[in-house]
């Protein structure tokens, strides 16, 4: 598959490359890491990244282009393979389209779809993409794709972490990865921010089979400051290293009167419940969105009988 996506990478001269919305850092980093990775190795080609900012503007600016670019050209799409999450919906102007992808879900858009659920994250299948044809790399495009390993791996914890995951680590590094300035920016917190983190400690509930949750209205976010990323996908892993919690869930409330959920899971699998409500992603890390609170009880239910069917069998 890699040497089809390399063949339609030389067969087009202008390569538009897009991920979903509101980016974590290996959508960013895979997509502005594939960007300099085909600017270096196709210098002739013009290569762009579109799509919505937020906190991790820091690995690089997108870029701002007009519909007629899309007119006989290439269109990537990083970290996502269902239409209604893509950043920037133009990418159904190209000529082609390639889905690159290390979820569950499957894919239900793309000319060429590359999906590879063992890889801990999108930027992983990046680099695996330039060892195997042996591609130049710099440090501008080796820094956002150890951003996207870091981040995807909970910095090396999460259990898919493998072996495979550090000797990409390695090959970044050597290529001029700053994992210090990686860190730095990623870990070096507002005291607000630190204040929302002891907030979510203080205040999360649990279900009768220790699901630990927290539901989070617009006064969250307010109150300390931080956006709807925030209180949502970088507060979840506040309730995990619990002792007895196995799965822990945060809902929250955005400004489309929408609710955002992030789903996390020791060791049992939980993507079919976010499947269940319209969502995917990984089996011990996944997501969906809801229309109410109301809803949020019921997935709660579907998490806790999970549990408790997981208790019977021992």
């Amino acid at each position: 598959m890699y040497k089809e996506i390399m063949d339609l990478i030389r067969k087009y001269e202008t390569i538009i490359i897009h991920r979903h919305k509101n980016p974590d850092g290996d959508a960013l980093g895979s997509q502005l890491g594939l960007k300099r990775l085909i600017e270096l190795n196709f210098p002739n080609k013009l290569v762009y990244a579109v799509g919505d900012e937020n906190t991790f503007v820091f690995l690089g600016k997108m870029d701002i282009i007009d519909n007629d670019v899309y007119n006989n050209a290439l269109a990537i799409i990083l970290d996502v393979s269902v239409p209604h999450l893509v950043s920037d919906d133009r990418y159904e102007l190209a000529d082609h389209i390639i889905v690159i992808d290390h979820h569950l879900n499957p894919a239900e858009i793309g000319d060429t779809v590359f999906i590879n659920s063992t890889c801990i994250a999108c930027s992983q299948i990046i680099c695996d993409l330039a060892i195997t044809n042996n591609l130049k790399l710099d440090k501008i495009g080796a820094t956002p794709l150890l951003t996207g390993l870091v981040t995807d791996s909970g910095r090396f914890l999460y259990p898919m972490t493998s072996a495979k995951t550090f000797k990409m680590a390695a090959y970044l590094i050597e290529r001029g990865a700053e994992i210090q300035d990686v860190y730095d920016r990623l870990y070096t917190t507002s005291l607000n921010f630190k204040k929302l983190q002891g907030y979510f400690l203080n205040n999360f509930k649990m279900t009768k089979n220790k699901v630990a949750y927290m539901k989070n209205d617009l006064s969250v976010k307010d109150k300390f400051n931080v956006s709807t990323f925030t209180v949502s996908r970088a507060m979840v892993n506040q309730m995990s290293g619990v002792e007895g919690v196995n799965i822990w869930a945060n809902f929250t409330l955005d400004e489309q009167n929408v609710i955002q959920v992030e789903l996390r899971s020791k060791r049992l699998s939980i993507v079919e419940v976010a499947r269940k409500y319209g969502g995917g992603g990984h089996a011990l890390a996944c997501g969906c969105t809801l229309k109410s609170f109301e809803e949020a009880n019921l997935v709660l239910n579907d998490l806790d009988a999970l549990l408790e069917k997981e208790n019977q069998n021992g």
